[in-house]
């Protein structure tokens, strides 16, 4: 991937007005790089359990599970901000199968989006070139199910559809952000720590107790 093809923006602006989508999802993660365990980097948030069950219906478990606690987070929402990353190499056609995944799951990428790539730091001089790839957009809030599905599958590599890409929710109006991560949990956090709450004590059973203790230290008390 040469440099001349590393950024490709269309920008647009939907209830967004002066900032690009790019700029508004640094403004939830305090202008940081998010990869992975939201929980962890921007403190404050939520921590779900997702799996039970076996195999296939860990996933099914974890949809349904995802797709309750999602309903409150874009209660007040039509649409969905998707963010997608996925990993690559210098050759860009290695992206096709993902994207052909996303279309068995009805995930269509809209004209209207943001797409970037960020190279991933070596971990060996020697190591091949890597980057990551970015793609913002809006979809409804009945895709709700299927964006899910794409992210607990992804540790079932003989389950289709399935994009194996990181794939982060976004509210901008309510400032909150979900990474469901795998089949095991999923991430809720952001800058409306009245919503957080309002998350925690509705769905209070379902969070991750590994981390209950972090989480009842924030939010039990006003």
């Amino acid at each position: 991937m040469s440099a001349s093809i590393m950024l490709v923006t269309i920008r647009f602006r939907p209830h967004l007005p002066a900032m690009t989508l790019k700029q508004h999802i640094n403004t939830l993660a305090n202008g940081q790089p998010y990869r992975h365990a939201l929980f962890y980097k921007l403190p404050g948030g939520l921590r779900f359990c997702m799996a039970e069950g076996e195999h296939f219906a860990r996933v099914l478990t974890a949809v349904r599970k995802g797709s309750i606690v999602c309903e409150d987070v874009f209660a007040d929402a039509d649409t969905i901000l998707v963010h997608l990353q996925n990993y690559a190499t210098p050759n860009r056609f290695d992206m096709r199968f993902t994207l052909k995944q996303l279309a068995m799951a009805g995930i269509a990428i809209p004209r209207a989006r943001e797409i970037w790539a960020e190279p991933v730091p070596r971990q060996e001089p020697d190591d091949d070139e890597s980057w990551c790839l970015n793609a913002l957009f809006e979809l409804p809030k009945s895709c709700l199910a299927s964006l899910l599905w794409c992210a607990f599958a992804a540790d079932f590599g003989e389950l289709r559809p399935n994009p194996h890409c990181q794939v982060y929710l976004i509210n901008p109006a309510s400032g909150l952000m979900v990474h469901p991560y795998d089949d095991r949990g999923m991430d809720v956090v952001g800058t409306n720590r009245e919503a957080l709450r309002q998350l925690y004590s509705t769905h209070y059973a379902w969070l991750l107790g590994y981390d209950l203790d972090t989480m009842d230290r924030t939010f039990a008390q006003p």
